[in-house]
């Protein structure tokens, strides 16, 4: 199930089908019961056909509103670490010879890890980040044991919060829809595509088609805004690339 939901099309793909053949077996149902020649049972059939589809409506809905404001996050998130990354490469000028060089050359390289993480993914590259914050971290030791000034100080406000927003970004990551939510979502959208092909007195492919891929659509489209990595809404890295540009063209 968890590739199902990093490959969204995919997803969209197996969804449909499942849906689909939910239908059609809903449909072979009611012709072999005539269930729907009864007119009061047929008009029972439609009422929880769309009850079960406002479920759906709402359960999709209301994962909608868990993953967009998550992508917002995410996407904030990046901005935020470009800023703080920047921030500190400026601080880092101040410092005095050898912690200077050492530390902006460390700077340079996080930059663009933090960068790359996007496509690798921030659970992969996050040794490589751990090991450069405890470098950066062991300049900056040095720098105190020696000299203790305001211009220190601020350096280490402002690494520590470019630490602070690496961890956020992680947790941000990792933060997705339940699977609980998934599984709820699934069960319910199998049994309104069953009631669908059910409440059919003839076979119409329109409905058995159209109601599957319409689900399987939404369904895709919260599962591309709730992974980061794969799909076609993925988070910009802007500021991100800008930032690595900065630092390739100060350097050359």
């Amino acid at each position: 199930m968890e590739s199902l939901l990093n490959q969204p099309w995919l997803l969209f793909v197996a969804v449909a089908v499942l849906l689909f053949t939910s239908s059609v077996i809903g449909w072979g149902v009611s012709l072999v019961t005539r269930v729907n020649e009864d007119s009061h049972h047929h008009e029972q059939i439609n009422s929880l056909r769309e009850g079960l589809f406002v479920l759906l409506g709402l359960l999709l809905g209301f994962t909608v509103a868990m993953a967009l404001p998550r992508f917002d996050e995410r996407r904030q998130l990046v901005i935020d670490e470009a800023n703080s990354i920047g921030t500190t490469m400026l601080r880092a000028e101040m410092l005095p010879e050898p912690q200077r060089s050492k530390s902006l050359d460390l700077l340079h390289e996080y930059a663009l890890v933090r960068r790359d993480s996007a496509m690798t993914g921030p659970a992969q590259a996050w040794p490589k980040t751990k090991a450069l914050q405890a470098q950066l971290w062991q300049q900056l030791v040095s720098v105190t044991q020696q000299n203790q000034t305001a211009i220190v100080a601020t350096y280490v406000l402002t690494l520590n919060d470019t630490i602070d927003v690496s961890e956020k970004r992680l947790a941000a990551f990792e933060n997705r829809v339940p699977r609980a939510v998934w599984i709820i979502i699934g069960v319910v959208a199998i049994f309104q595509s069953f009631a669908t092909g059910f409440s059919l007195k003839r076979r119409f492919w329109f409905s058995l088609v159209l109601t599957p891929l319409v689900i399987a659509v939404v369904m895709a489209l919260i599962a591309d805004l709730d992974t980061p990595q794969t799909g076609l809404i993925r988070v910009e890295q802007k500021s991100m690339d800008r930032l690595v540009n900065d630092v390739t063209g100060a350097k050359r």
